[in-house]
């Protein structure tokens, strides 16, 4: 039987609300900015413990308002290259600068060493992602290099609702937090993205930039906005998702737990860091392997004996054409580390029993390659 690497959670009853709950908003015929946008929004901001919550059509439109909100245009923000590219590109479409930041292997986020070294008068923040869902544990360290040198840190949680630091949840350790709710994520609505925020003035600038720029108490247009809305459908489903959030997660949680205690003996696997006081979301479960050629061997094998999908966990921003003039020669750590990656399977769905498989295919595959 095959395996993906991913899959929506949609139980009987879940679906079965949400359909009921849709049916609603056909007969009502209240498509955008009705109950189900302020339900969503107000179960977020009691669900991650922030005063502010703006829903929007996408994770990508949360990072470009919040930019544009901190005025970055013709300044320099910092970003990991060892990220998903909208991470990046949100920067130029803020009429930023992005400058490309090495990652720690360790921690899947910046190499603080590197990070310090980019930092000049023209920086004016980060944007901090917190790469397969965990939060670096390093944070407490960046967070004061940010705060020494006056940066906004703006957290892209695209991977990461449910993970927690300390405690706290993703997305409330900087000044924002912008969240994705794509297909693959950790919850979905087809499409859609949120910010969530303590800062009222940028929650009413968000607001005022998905309804293409207008003011909330006179519907002047003081700003050039867009259509950016979440409508009814999408913002239904994210609500009854995000009811299931917890689940979901403890979910992924148990699968993580198993894939860490079968792969704990294997020499030739490492694994990021997994603090006890930092518990990650597993959006995706990375693997490291001794090169990209095992890594590349290892993940056809998988899916061409056994059906079970794995992939790397991005390719580095700087090894796309578009962004490639951003390379200046200092993302090795980022390069290696992406290369020997490999993500297995993780999913609220997922057996135990399949997960065991999986490690089980791994290992005999990984005998094969060592011959």
């Amino acid at each position: 039987m095959a395996i993906p690497l991913t899959k929506p959670y949609f139980p009987e009853l879940n679906r079965n609300a949400i359909l009921k709950d849709i049916d609603s908003i056909l007969s009502g015929g209240r498509l955008i900015t009705g109950p189900f946008q302020e339900k969503l929004e107000s179960s977020f901001k009691a669900k991650i413990g922030l005063t502010n919550a703006v829903a929007l059509n996408s994770c990508t439109s949360a990072l470009t308002i919040c930019l544009k909100y901190f005025d970055i245009k013709e300044r320099e923000v910092l970003v990991p290259s060892g990220t998903f590219i909208t991470s990046v590109t949100s920067i130029l479409f803020a009429g930023g600068s992005p400058v490309l930041v090495d990652i720690n292997p360790k921690t899947l986020s910046f190499d603080l060493d590197d990070l310090r070294k980019k930092i000049t008068p023209e920086t004016k923040g980060i944007v901090w992602v917190h790469l397969t869902g965990l939060i670096s544990g390093e944070y407490q360290e960046l967070l004061k290099i940010a705060r020494d040198n006056n940066l906004f840190v703006l957290e892209d949680c695209a991977h990461a609702l449910g993970a927690t630091a300390h405690g706290t949840p993703a997305g409330g350790l900087g000044d924002a937090g912008c969240f994705s709710f794509y297909p693959t994520k950790i919850i979905t609505s087809g499409t859609g993205g949120l910010i969530a925020t303590q800062n009222e003035e940028l929650a009413d600038f968000a607001r005022s930039m998905r309804s293409f720029g207008k003011t909330r108490d006179t519907g002047d247009l003081e700003r050039l906005g867009g259509d950016c809305f979440l409508d009814e459908f999408r913002a239904c489903i994210a609500y009854h998702q995000l009811g299931q959030l917890d689940q979901m997660v403890a979910m992924r949680r148990k699968t993580a737990e198993i894939y860490r205690n079968l792969l704990a003996s294997l020499p030739e696997i490492s694994l990021p860091d997994s603090p006890a006081d930092i518990l990650s979301s597993y959006y995706q479960f990375p693997i490291y392997l001794k090169n990209k050629e095992v890594r590349k061997a290892l993940r056809t094998s998988l899916i061409e004996s056994y059906g079970i999908e794995s992939k790397k966990i991005y390719r580095p921003c700087h090894k796309f054409t578009v962004l490639s003039h951003l390379n200046d020669g200092s993302l090795s750590k980022t390069e290696d580390t992406l290369e020997r990656s490999l993500c297995l399977p993780v999913f609220p769905g997922l057996d135990d029993a399949d997960a065991v498989h999986i490690v089980d295919c791994l290992k005999k595959e990984l005998d094969v390659l060592n011959r």
